[in-house]
């Protein structure tokens, strides 16, 4: 006979294994499908935020195509207004012609000379410092430096004052 106590033991050391209950079962599937949920909703947002900015962007691109025609009409417009022929077209259109020897008249301004005098000579500014010490130099000069004021301090030489930075 079996005793009753090693049965409920054992039935308590390994409850319903190897399967699962159904409520643990869908608890995980259902996990899962949140987690799927949520990725795809994260997909889906960033696609749309690369649809709008494409979007976006062949709108910029198309007005600035649209610009760039404009422009180059507007340089063409200026180009043939400048262009010497129609100039001269519309000033006889307005009334002007071209102004022969007795149509000129000359003006005498006193004081003026048609010989200008020479431009005012730009002074070049000298330029600045330029550091070209060496660290050998530099070495030699900290050296003698401090020999003549150790002299100074032994009494051999006057003292030489002390360099400011």
């Amino acid at each position: 006979m079996v005793d009753r106590r090693e049965t409920t033991t054992t039935q308590q050391a390994i409850p319903q294994a190897p399967f699962r209950s159904p409520v643990q079962i869908a608890a995980v599937v259902g996990l899962i499908g949140v987690v799927a949920v949520i990725i795809g909703a994260l997909y889906l947002a960033q696609a749309t935020v690369t649809a709008t900015t494409g979007s976006e962007l062949q709108e910029l691109q198309r007005t600035r195509d649209f610009l760039q025609r404009a422009n180059a009409e507007v340089e063409a417009q200026i180009a043939e207004r400048r262009n010497l022929t129609t100039l001269l077209g519309r000033a006889q259109e307005i009334g002007f012609r071209l102004a022969e020897a007795d149509d000129r008249l000359w003006l005498v301004v006193p004081g003026y000379s048609r010989f200008r005098a020479t431009p005012t000579p730009i002074e070049t500014p000298t330029p600045p410092l330029v550091y070209d010490e060496t660290f050998n130099g530099w070495v030699q000069q900290q050296w003698s430096i401090l020999v003549s004021q150790f002299e100074a301090w032994i009494g051999q030489n006057e003292p030489t004052p002390t360099p400011t930075p």
